[in-house]
């Protein structure tokens, strides 16, 4: 079922500007991109510029990047043991939403500091 643009207007200008700028335009529809950017205009905000994600990097420096991803552990092991075998050196590598961060950390690696977890939980509360 299709809203109308006032529909649209009424549901950007109902939300806090925290909320607004945490909307990801691309996942919207062009007639809620446009009902976003008049609330937006409105408001006078700016939405941040998405961050370029830090690439990860070996301590000598050489830049890594992902090819594939997996849910399943056993899956990304195979790929990785096909990859050494081919002479490609390959990295598994855990990720988990950002909400869960300090959570994650603290469970696999009990000697982070504390203000290592709340530089953490400070960053995850910006994001």
């Amino acid at each position: 079922m299709a809203s109308s643009q006032q529909d649209l207007q009424e549901h950007f200008s109902s939300l806090s500007d925290k909320a607004l700028m945490e909307i990801h335009e691309a996942d919207l529809t062009p007639a809620a991109q446009a009902a976003y950017h008049h609330e937006m205009n409105h408001r006078g905000l700016v939405p941040e510029e998405a961050d370029e994600p830090e690439t990860p990097e070996l301590s000598s420096g050489e830049k890594l990047v992902t090819v594939v991803e997996f849910e399943s552990a056993e899956d990304a092991a195979n790929a990785q043991a096909q990859l050494k075998k081919a002479g490609i050196p390959a990295y598994i590598a855990v990720t988990v939403p950002a909400a869960f961060e300090r959570q994650a950390v603290s469970l696999l690696d009990p000697g982070v500091s504390d203000d290592e977890l709340a530089r953490l939980a400070e960053a995850a509360g910006q994001e």
